[in-house]
């Protein structure tokens, strides 16, 4: 009887603590080679933004980004000649948000080759505005003037 329990204890354990039908959907089509095409914003204006406290948003656009969902790690390759160049490595994850809702938390937390983080209190939080298996949209909330200010980070589906 006690074992019974045990086992009874530990599947429902591992039941809770699974990722959701859409959480795995969302994770298989995230997996693989994009590039940033471009960085919007929900506000008008000329804006001097640093993403992730690594580059300007001119920087950005046209970095190639892989995602790697079985391990939830990562990297993004600065190609601008005029930027400091090369790979960025992270973790990721994609939480959604609610109960088959589709809306996601994306957090992302910058680690080395061997996939040690290198800031143990620093990450950044975004939201997955939207997902296909050919582009995703990313948005950056932050405070500008007071006031919430989205950054949209947009990509699509390369072969690379």
């Amino acid at each position: 009887m006690k074992k019974l329990g045990m086992l009874l204890l530990i599947s429902t354990l591992f039941v809770s603590c699974s990722l959701s039908k859409v959480e795995k959907s969302a994770r298989k089509t995230i997996d693989g080679n994009w590039v940033l095409n471009s960085v919007s914003y929900d506000t008008q204006g000329v804006f001097n933004t640093v993403l992730f406290n690594d580059a300007t948003t001119s920087c950005f656009k046209d970095s190639q980004w892989f995602f790697r969902s079985n391990n939830s790690t990562g990297s993004y390759n600065i190609i601008n000649a005029d930027c400091s160049t090369g790979v960025r490595n992270f973790r990721w994850a994609a939480n959604e948000i609610g109960k088959n809702t589709g809306n996601f938390d994306f957090t992302m937390k910058f680690t080395d080759a061997k996939k040690n983080d290198l800031q143990e209190d620093t990450g950044y939080r975004m939201s997955l505005k939207y997902l296909d298996d050919n582009s995703m949209q990313m948005t950056q909330t932050i405070q500008f003037e007071g006031k919430p200010f989205n950054i949209n980070l947009n990509f699509t589906r390369t072969t690379l």
